[in-house]
C-alpha cells in the first residue's frame, strides 16, 4: 500500500460510529476526568514520574545501554545487561523522540543504547548474545529462544525511524529473518514461556503465541514505513496463525502452545496465558489499523471483550492474566503489572476507534485496579506483580530487583497519544498531534 493510500485508510479507520462516540467531544469524561485532564494526568505520570526514575541509574551514561536490575531508589543492583532490555529500551526512547517533540535527549539515549547493543551483543548474522556485563563482556552467548532477536529488531526499527540509518534497518531485517529461521527449526526449544505455565509439556518444537505476538509487533512498525513484500507475507502468516490457529473455537480460548505444524497439542488444548492473549489482540488491532482492515479490528476487539469478561476477578478486582484452564477458569493468584497495562492499551484503543461503552467501562475498571495496587509510593516505576489480595509477589524466574523498562512506558505513551488524537478529532488542540494514528508505528 502506498503512503497516500495508507493514510487515507487510517483516516477512514479513525471514524467512530454513532453520535455517542467518545471522540465526539473534548468534554466527555473517562475515569471521572475530561479527556484533557486525563491526557495531562498521563503526561505527568510519564514525564514527571516514570522517566525521571530511569535517569537515576537505569540509563548507563558511561557505556551506553540500559541496566536491568535496580533498587527502589533507582540505584543499580546488578551490572548485568540483557538483550531484551537493550532492544526494548532503544524502542522506548526512539518512540519518545519520534512521537513527543523530537527531543534530542531521547535520541541520544537511544543512540547510546543502539551503539552498545550492536558493538557488544551482536553475534553476527542477526543473532544476539543474551547477557553481557556493564562494559560489554559476554556473560551468556546465544539464547535458546528468539525473543532477544525480536526485541533487538523492534528497537532497531524504531531507531531507524528516528535516525534514518540504513544499516539499522538492514540489521533489523536480518535479525527478523534469523529469528524466523531458528523458530521454524523443528528442534527449536522455548523454555522461557513454558516456565510460566503449569503444563508438563515438552518444549521442543512448540509454536508459541508469544512469538507471533512480538513478530507482528515488530513488523507493524517496520511495514508502516518500509515496503517489503516478503515481510508483508510473513506478517500475514503470523496474523493468520493468531486469529485462526492459536484460537481454539471449541473452548473459545487462545492456546499459548501448538505443535510445530500448528496442530493442537493435547496437553495444552484447554490452556491459555490470558495476558499474552490480550496483548496479542491489541497488537493485531494495530496491524488492522495499518492495513485499514475494519473486519480484522472488530474481530480482535470482540475477543478482547470476551477475555476480560471471562477472566476478571469479581471478588478482588483485577484481570486474571496468567494460567487459564477450561473447567477451572483463571488463576487469580498472580496478577502482573505488564498484563494490566496491555489490557488498558487494548481498551483505550477500542474506545478511541469505536466509542464502545463497554471499552470505556473496562478501561475504567482496569485503571482503578492498577493504580490501587501496582504503584510503589514515591517511585515512578511500578511493582512487577501482586497476589490476589494485592500484595507484592515475586514472579517465577524473575529477580525482585528487575524494573520494567518497556510495558509501563509503552502503556503510558500509547494511552497519551490516543487521548491527544481523541482531543484533536473533537475540533480542539489540533496542534497537539502529528500522526493520523501513531499506533501504526508500534514496534
Amino acid at each position: 500500500m502506498h503512503r497516500r493510500e495508507f493514510l487515507a485508510a487510517l483516516a477512514t479507520m479513525t471514524m467512530v460510529r454513532g453520535s455517542a462516540a467518545i471522540a465526539g467531544s473534548a468534554t466527555e469524561r473517562v475515569v471521572g476526568m475530561t479527556l484533557a485532564q486525563l491526557r495531562d494526568d498521563y503526561h505527568d505520570r510519564l514525564f514527571n514520574q516514570y522517566l525521571p526514575f530511569w535517569e537515576k541509574g537505569g540509563i548507563d551514561r558511561q557505556h551506553g545501554g540500559f541496566m536491568c536490575e535496580l533498587n527502589d531508589d533507582g540505584s543499580v543492583a546488578s551490572d548485568e545487561k540483557y538483550i531484551w532490555y537493550q532492544g526494548r529500551g532503544i524502542w522506548v526512547y526512539s518512540f519518545l523522540y519520534n512521537n513527543f517533540g523530537r527531543d534530542r535527549r531521547w535520541l541520544e539515549i537511544a543512540r547510546q543504547g543502539r551503539d552498545f547493543m550492536v558493538k557488544h551483543m551482536h553475534a553476527g548474522g542477526g543473532k544476539w548474545n543474551e547477557k553481557v556485563s556493564r562494559n560489554g563482556t559476554v556473560l551468556k552467548g546465544l539464547g535458546e529462544n528468539v525473543y532477544g532477536l525480536l526485541f533487538a529488531a523492534m528497537g532497531l526499527v524504531e531507531y531507524h525511524r528516528a535516525a534514518g540509518q540504513q544499516e539499522d534497518l538492514d540489521l533489523a531485517k536480518e535479525s527478523l529473518w534469523a529469528a524466523m529461521k531458528k523458530y521454524d527449526d523443528p528442534n527449536y526449544t522455548d523454555t522461557h514461556t513454558v516456565q510460566y505455565t503449569e503444563l508438563e509439556i515438552e518444549p521442543r518444537g512448540l509454536r508459541s503465541q508469544g512469538h507471533s505476538m512480538v513478530t507482528i509487533c515488530a513488523l507493524t512498525g517496520l511495514l508502516a514505513h518500509h515496503r517489503d513484500p516478503r515481510l508483508e507475507e510473513l506478517q500475514q502468516h503470523h496474523v493468520e496463525m493468531v486469529m485462526r490457529k492459536f484460537w481454539n473455537p471449541e473452548h473459545r480460548i487462545v492456546n499459548e502452545f501448538l505443535r510445530h505444524d500448528y496442530s493442537r497439542a493435547p496437553v495444552a488444548d484447554t490452556h491459555m496465558l490470558t495476558g499474552h492473549t490480550v496483548e496479542t489482540l491489541w497488537i493485531v488491532m494495530a496491524e488492522a489499523l495499518r492495513r485499514g482492515n475494519r473486519k480484522l479490528f472488530d474481530e480482535a476487539a470482540g475477543r478482547v471483550r470476551h477475555f476480560l469478561e471471562l477472566c476478571w476477578d469479581s471478588d478482588h478486582d483485577g484481570f486474571g492474566d496468567g494460567n487459564f484452564r477450561v473447567g477451572r477458569g483463571p488463576d487469580y493468584g498472580v496478577k502482573t503489572m505488564w498484563a494490566q497495562c496491555e489490557a488498558m492499551i487494548a481498551c483505550l484503543m477500542i474506545l478511541e476507534q469505536t466509542g464502545a461503552s463497554w471499552a470505556r467501562e473496562w478501561y475504567e475498571r482496569l485503571r482503578a485496579y492498577t493504580l490501587k495496587v501496582m504503584p510503589v509510593p514515591g517511585h515512578g516505576v511500578w511493582r512487577q506483580a501482586v497476589d490476589r489480595s494485592g500484595k507484592d509477589l515475586k514472579r517465577v524466574g524473575v529477580s525482585t530487583k528487575r524494573k520494567d523498562n518497556f510495558h509501563q512506558a509503552r502503556y503510558l505513551m500509547l494511552n497519551l497519544l490516543s487521548l491527544k488524537r481523541m482531543l484533536a478529532r473533537s475540533g480542539k488542540e489540533h496542534n497537539e498531534t502529528r500522526n493520523v494514528c501513531s499506533l501504526c508505528v508500534v514496534g
